[in-house]
């Protein structure tokens, strides 16, 4: 059975794990005209990617929705955040009598090494009981290697650079010459660190 009914972006990312520097150097792109298309094909890669590896790259809160708690909390889109600044995270639910609470923090424990991230009672503690309904607990948190591309790792940043180069040069949504929709090295990487499913 799913517990998790919804996963939504809430905020970020800020920034792109590549530049727009560092996409003109892997095309060999030196005029500034393309540079706002380059910048756009920079976060469909990213965003391509994320999507692919099931993980989060930049910095970015998310929020899921659940009718009832599990036993624990999955957090998808590995990793969670660690760096200072971004740890924050929340659990709220509405009660049985209605009215909405936040659990307190001291109430529950954040497994941040595991992957996906998970969301504990504290030990032998309880969920708090509350409404079952659709939507009726909502729990957000940071996710992301970072909050800029520093410490993405390389494979990560390789395959968007090829993804980048592979749509700039081919602009247009059928092209025969483009026998793959994406070409099998951005796979090939990407692969190295996919996540797959959750339970």
């Amino acid at each position: 059975m799913k517990h998790v009914r919804s996963l939504r972006r809430t905020s970020g990312p800020e920034v792109e794990p590549v530049s727009v520097a560092d996409a003109k150097l892997h095309l060999r792109v030196d005029s500034e005209t393309d540079d706002t298309y380059i910048a756009g094909l920079i976060s469909a890669a990213r965003e391509w990617c994320e999507v692919y590896t099931d993980r989060t790259f930049i910095h970015t809160q998310y929020a899921i929705t659940m009718d009832t708690f599990p036993w624990e909390i999955e957090l998808p889109r590995p990793p969670v955040a660690v760096a200072a600044g971004y740890t924050a995270t929340a659990v709220a639910y509405v009660r049985e009598t209605g009215g909405t609470a936040t659990l307190p923090t001291s109430e529950y424990r954040v497994d941040r090494n595991a992957e996906p991230g998970v969301i504990r009672t504290v030990y032998a503690g309880t969920w708090p009981s509350h409404l079952i309904d659709r939507n009726s607990i909502t729990v957000t948190w940071w996710a992301g290697y970072g909050e800029d591309g520093t410490k993405v790792p390389r494979v990560v940043k390789s395959a968007i650079l090829m993804l980048v180069g592979f749509w700039y040069e081919r602009r247009l949504a059928a092209d025969q010459a483009a026998a793959n929709e994406v070409p099998f090295g951005v796979q090939a990487l990407l692969d190295s660190i996919k996540w797959g499913s959750y339970r």
